[in-house]
């Protein structure tokens, strides 16, 4: 049972999850199985998922099969078998990515994301436990109070053990607790001056079979488009644009809003692509079911993630450019790691305990955090390689964009297993939930656990 009543009929229950998107629902999922109780307070009015597709890498497959979700993904996905890259119409390699599922167990998925959403929120429980036109509105952590009050804006109130934030990018729990600590109500995210426009397509007919599982990076003079492959030869595609402000003008969101297939074909319908029938990417863009624009944000200052009986996991907690598809593996990672915290919380502690738990969740925090920021400078630095935007500094010559030298350099001749060197310690680090056992997985045990961090620009707070 999700919920229970008590404390003068006010609802309350001992994990209280706002936001029910991935990493919301995937918290959800674990606490269902180990029977704890949760409730999922989500804004919106019905589930709509928001997005094209979505990436799934080794590092969060581990959990979701122990969750017994990696049929699913087999079914409805597709494994990522190989990579094209073209610089304009020249093709630079072919690289073979099957090294990575050899090296770490797992493969990356692509799922599209509303059948990927859809499936989380039935394991979740459903409308059981996801409870839709919640808005929180006022967050009360009293730390004399058992129990921390969330204030909703249909005027309800719902109570919980501890509080854990997953609503994403703007998240309003994020705002509170900065609001309620004298802070600046404000989210630390910062424009990067990029704009993703992705889509999602039918089965491409003219692809044959020899074409499942096969990738594109396309690197052309004024942008960058990416096609993943989906099940049934559909293509999951992103496409790369600068923002188009004047130079000098200061702006936190892009001028293209609302984008159909019409703006995406003017803006890169004559780019060459393998896929495309007459060997352009207007001929893939054709078979889009739905096109969506958004904005690139990052995380600039990092705030802590867990703040009395509060916690933060996901876009919540770290935001970060989406050029390596991790913003889903992290909050999974995120959801695993904070339910062995809680896990252990809960066996020592029968009644609420605030001090307890505040000292529970510094213990979830630190090295998430640690993780977080090593990801977030991952994701900005690779973003900057591939887009071929890597300045740096030489005596006597000042400024230089080393970038498409490295770009080439990279991307054309490393090896496959220097790739995978470079992500053992994204790739090799598969966390579980620990109470939970492996009983359910389909992958024999695996991968590099807890390998060691950093390998491509490592950030400078590293430890060894």
């Amino acid at each position: 049972m999700a919920i229970t009543a008590n404390l003068s009929e006010i609802p309350t229950t001992k994990v209280l999850i706002v936001g029910g998107g991935i990493g919301g629902l995937t918290l959800g999922t674990i606490l269902k199985q180990l029977s704890i109780p949760f409730l999922v307070l989500e804004r919106s009015v019905k589930i709509t998922p928001v997005g094209a597709g979505i990436s799934l890498a080794p590092n969060c497959l581990r959990i979701l099969d122990q969750l017994g979700l990696y049929p699913f993904i087999q079914r409805e996905g597709q494994k990522l078998n190989k990579i094209l890259i073209h610089r304009e119409t020249t093709k630079w390699r072919e690289m073979d990515y099957t090294i990575c599922e050899s090296t770490f167990g797992y493969p990356v998925y692509s799922v599209e994301r509303h059948s990927f959403h859809h499936m989380l929120h039935a394991a979740a429980g459903g409308d059981a436990n996801v409870l839709l036109d919640s808005k929180v509105v006022d967050i009360d952590d009293n730390p004399e109070k058992p129990y921390v009050e969330v204030s909703l804006a249909n005027g309800k109130k719902v109570r919980g053990e501890v509080l854990i934030g997953a609503d994403g990018i703007r998240s309003i729990t994020r705002r509170i607790l900065a609001r309620n600590a004298g802070m600046k109500e404000a989210n630390t995210i910062k424009f990067t001056g990029r704009v993703h426009m992705s889509g999602y397509t039918k089965p491409l007919p003219h692809l044959g079979e020899d074409k499942l599982g096969v990738g594109n990076w396309l690197f052309y003079d004024d942008s960058c488009l990416t096609t993943w492959p989906c099940k049934d030869n559909r293509q999951w595609f992103i496409a790369v644009k600068p923002a188009n402000y004047p130079p000098g003008t200061v702006i936190d969101r892009s001028v293209w809003g609302n984008t159909t297939t019409e703006m995406i074909q003017e803006a890169f319908g004559d780019k060459f692509h393998p896929f495309g029938e007459d060997g352009t990417f207007r001929s893939v863009a054709s078979h889009a079911e739905r096109s969506i624009t958004a904005n690139v944000f990052q995380e600039v200052e990092f705030p802590t993630m867990a703040s009395g009986r509060v916690a933060l996991l996901g876009d919540a907690a770290h935001s970060m450019t989406s050029f390596f598809g991790q913003g889903a593996c992290q909050a999974i990672e995120d959801a695993a790691e904070l339910t062995n915290a809680l896990v252990k919380y809960f066996s020592e502690n029968s009644t609420p305990n605030p001090k307890a738990l505040q000292n529970t969740l510094v213990n979830y925090r630190l090295p998430r955090e640690d993780r977080s920021k090593d990801l977030v400078n991952f994701s900005a630095n690779y973003a900057k390689l591939h887009t071929a935007k890597v300045p740096v500094q030489l005596p006597l010559l000042g400024g230089v964009n080393v970038g498409p030298v490295l770009r080439k350099l990279i991307y054309a001749w490393a090896p496959e297993w220097a790739w995978m060197k470079c992500l053992e310690w994204l790739y090799g680090y598969q966390p579980i939930v620990e109470k939970l056992g492996e009983s359910k997985c389909i992958v024999p045990k695996g991968g590099i656990q807890a390998a060691g961090r950093g390998n491509l620009w490592p950030a400078q707070h590293h430890k060894a």
